[in-house]
C-alpha cells in the first residue's frame, strides 16, 4: 500500500531488493530516480543484472558511485563475459567499503582480474568472493544448491585464495579482508517471506517517490 511509506523528504540511502523479481520497468524506475544519487547500500542479489538489464543496472550503479559504500550482488549469474563491464562499473565507486558477490560462476582468472581492480578502491575493506567456477566439476550448474556448494576442490580453492590475497598484499592492501562464506546469510525458513517483503517494499518505495514527484 502507498501509505506504508511516508513521502521521502530525505534521500534514500539503503535499497535492498535482493530476490524480489524486479522487471525492466522496475530497473528503469530505480535507475532514473534522484534517490539513486544518494544510495550507500545496494543489494540486487538473485537478479541476472548483467544479462537481463545491464544498461539500466549499470546506470544505477554509476549514479550511486559517489556515495555507495556496500554493494551486494550474490547469485547474479555474473560470469567471464561480464568481468570487464563490472570493473568499469566499480572503478568510480571510490567510497565502496564492502563488496559481496558469492554464488557467481567466475573462474580463478576472472577473480584475479577483479581483485586487481579491487586493490585500486581506496576505501574497500571487506570482500566476499565465490569459490572459483573451475574448482567445481565441469557439469555443475548455477545457482548452486547446498549439496553441490561444498563439492569443490578444496586444495585448488586454497591456492586461488592465496593468489588473490597476494594481489592485495602486493598492492599494499593488507587492510582488505577477503573471505568465502559458503552459505552466506541465506535462511531457507525465511527466504519466501523475504521475497514477498522485498517486493512489497519496492512497491511502497515507488509509490512514495510518485507522491514526491506530484508534490513538487
Amino acid at each position: 500500500r502507498s501509505s506504508d511509506l511516508p513521502p521521502l523528504k530525505t534521500p534514500l540511502k539503503v535499497l535492498d531488493v535482493g530476490n524480489c523479481s524486479l522487471n525492466h520497468v522496475d530497473m528503469a524506475y530505480l535507475a532514473n530516480s534522484l534517490h539513486s544519487e544518494h544510495l550507500e547500500l545496494l543489494d540486487f542479489s538473485g537478479h541476472n543484472v548483467a544479462e537481463v538489464y545491464p544498461s539500466t543496472f549499470f546506470k544505477l550503479l554509476s549514479r550511486a558511485s559517489r556515495t555507495l559504500k556496500t554493494l551486494v550482488l550474490e547469485e547474479c549469474n555474473i560470469g567471464e563475459a561480464h568481468v570487464q563491464m563490472m570493473i568499469l562499473a566499480l572503478t568510480p565507486c571510490r567510497k565502496l567499503k564492502e563488496f559481496k558477490f558469492i554464488g557467481n560462476p567466475l573462474s580463478a582468472r576472472a577473480l584475479k582480474c577483479l581483485f586487481r581492480a579491487f586493490a585500486d578502491l581506496p576505501m574497500l575493506k571487506y570482500i566476499e568472493f565465490p569459490v572459483p567456477r573451475d574448482c567445481y566439476p565441469v557439469d555443475v550448474t548455477y545457482p548452486l544448491d547446498e549439496t553441490n556448494l561444498i563439492k569443490f576442490d578444496h586444495q585448488r580453492y586454497e591456492e586461488v585464495k592465496e593468489a588473490l590475497n597476494d594481489i592485495l598484499l602486493n598492492a599494499n592492501r593488507e587492510d582488505v579482508q577477503a573471505v568465502t562464506p559458503l552459505f552466506g546469510t541465506y535462511d531457507p525458513d525465511i527466504h519466501e517471506t523475504s521475497n514477498e517483503l522485498g517486493a512489497h517494499l519496492l512497491k511502497s518505495f515507488k509509490d512514495a517517490l510518485e507522491r514526491d514527484r506530484k508534490s513538487t
